[in-house]
């Protein structure tokens, strides 16, 4: 391989991979993650589950909505955010698998 074919695979390489870090599903994953830390860090998560545990089951539509409504705004827009982008993440790898099986036929 040549200098110049060297330089010019290098420079392919870096634009691949700028675009793979930069690329609509990487950005989501970074929405994800960013939300879930910043939920982390705006909540004692370790209170919610344990008062969660107190309904139980029958009444955790209800445990839930109102965790929800009573709770302050940058929390409820981080959940906002954690599920939009859980949902698009999971359309993204549904349209990913099926494109996949659609492949293998």
């Amino acid at each position: 391989m040549t200098k110049i074919e060297q330089r010019v695979m290098a420079s392919v390489g870096i634009i691949y991979a700028a675009y793979l870090l930069v690329g609509g599903t990487a950005l989501k994953v970074y929405a994800l993650v960013l939300s879930g830390w910043t939920l982390v860090q705006l909540t004692w998560v370790h209170k919610v589950f344990e008062n969660w545990a107190h309904v139980g089951l029958s009444g955790t539509f209800q445990f839930v909505t109102y965790a929800v409504m009573y709770t302050h705004l940058a929390v409820q827009l981080t959940l906002a955010v954690l599920l939009v982008a859980g949902i698009l993440l999971a359309r993204d790898f549904t349209r990913s698998v099926l494109s996949q099986k659609q492949l293998a036929y």
